[in-house]
């Protein structure tokens, strides 16, 4: 019985980390190793050598092939083994799994389950990153030790800003605003809408050095509606549409910082949590950019890591459901996105037990 949605597109790594030497990640518990062929192409296989187990990462790239350090032998990029010491039936029999891959939004996408299913049209759309009205202004990557559904949680459950990030990112009033929870298809959507508020400081400065008239009165009072959009799709890819307007102005002359949210498995207790947020160009310099993507930092690794991570350490299992949590209102996206996934994967294992395929798109 699978524990993880195979047939669906992860974000394995930043494109930047996969370079010409092997580069590995453990994801879906599996050991993963990267390269680029000479032509830049990414290439994803197995990290295991079927000769005598080493990593393959531990090799080294010749051309568009990786050779296993412990014997030399040579793998191309679909796996078979092509060095001339192992006969025509070894390379038959004895090749490396091999994944399929797509390079988009600046990252490394992985598709674990059934290569025939793997379309990269499946991967949902991040607009943002083409928009020339917003500039990509960070991203990272933080390794958090709990199951990885608890970081999907803490995404759609935004209410915890007022708490967790008090002191960095909230201004304390997201669960005095209006909660909103629908679904699309298999995609879930969990939004707050909090109006005539105090502006979050991250976009207090923004509101200052804005051009647009529309803004000129709040500049002094500071009173904007405020929105935090999340939209989940299987298994951990999330946008967030965080963002303020002039009070009642219906989201009028929006200032936003788009984000992208990927949550990738790398065992049961631990998860890749990949991130990248843009905001709107106004004109920001090196140094308020630097500023801000300091504070990201500190609320991603030093507030919302530390809490799942002893959220985790607390519960008795891996199991969600057998703890009987308490649920509130606004736990509701969060509720919604587990139904699906877990129904997701009970079909993907039946499928496999059947003997056909599963595919989510």
């Amino acid at each position: 019985m699978g524990t993880f949605l195979e047939n669906a597109w992860y974000v394995a790594a930043w494109s930047d980390e996969i370079g010409r030497a092997p580069f590995t990640r453990t994801l879906l518990d599996q050991p993963v190793v990267f390269y680029r062929r000479q032509d830049g192409t990414p290439v994803a296989m197995h990290d295991r050598c079927p000769h005598r187990f080493v990593p393959l990462s531990t090799g080294e790239i010749r051309g568009d092939e990786i050779m296993c350090g412990y014997h030399g032998l040579t793998f191309d990029q679909t796996g078979h083994c092509t060095h001339q010491r192992a006969n025509d039936l070894s390379k038959q029999r004895f090749c490396v799994r091999t994944y399929p891959v797509a390079e988009r939004y600046g990252a490394i996408w992985i598709w674990m389950g059934d290569a025939a299913l793997a379309d990269p049209d499946l991967i949902p759309a991040f607009d943002f990153f083409d928009d020339p009205d917003h500039i990509i202004a960070g991203r990272g990557l933080t390794y958090v030790r709990a199951n990885y559904t608890l970081e999907i949680d803490n995404l759609l459950d935004l209410s915890h800003l007022d708490f967790v990030h008090a002191k960095t990112i909230s201004n304390g009033k997201v669960t005095e605003g209006k909660y909103d929870v629908y679904q699309r298809g298999l995609t879930v959507h969990s939004d707050w809408f909090i109006p005539a508020t105090e502006a979050p400081r991250q976009f207090a400065d923004l509101i200052r050095v804005s051009n647009d008239p529309r803004w000129a009165g709040t500049k002094e009072d500071m009173i904007v509606d405020h929105w935090l959009d999340m939209r989940w799709d299987a298994p951990g890819t999330l946008f967030l549409d965080v963002g303020v307007a002039p009070a009642g102005t219906n989201r009028a002359a929006p200032i936003d910082m788009p984000q992208a949210h990927f949550v990738t498995p790398e065992t049961e207790g631990s998860t890749h949590y990949f991130w990248v947020y843009s905001m709107t160009a106004l004109g920001q310099t090196d140094e308020a950019l630097a500023g801000f993507r300091k504070v990201v930092e500190i609320a991603f690794d030093h507030e919302d890591r530390p809490m799942l991570e002893a959220q985790q350490r607390a519960m008795k299992s891996m199991d969600f459901w057998a703890e009987q949590p308490m649920i509130l209102a606004e736990d509701a996206g969060a509720i919604r996105a587990r139904r699906v996934l877990d129904k997701l994967i009970r079909e993907e294992n039946a499928e496999e037990d059947a003997g056909g395929v599963l595919a989510v798109g």
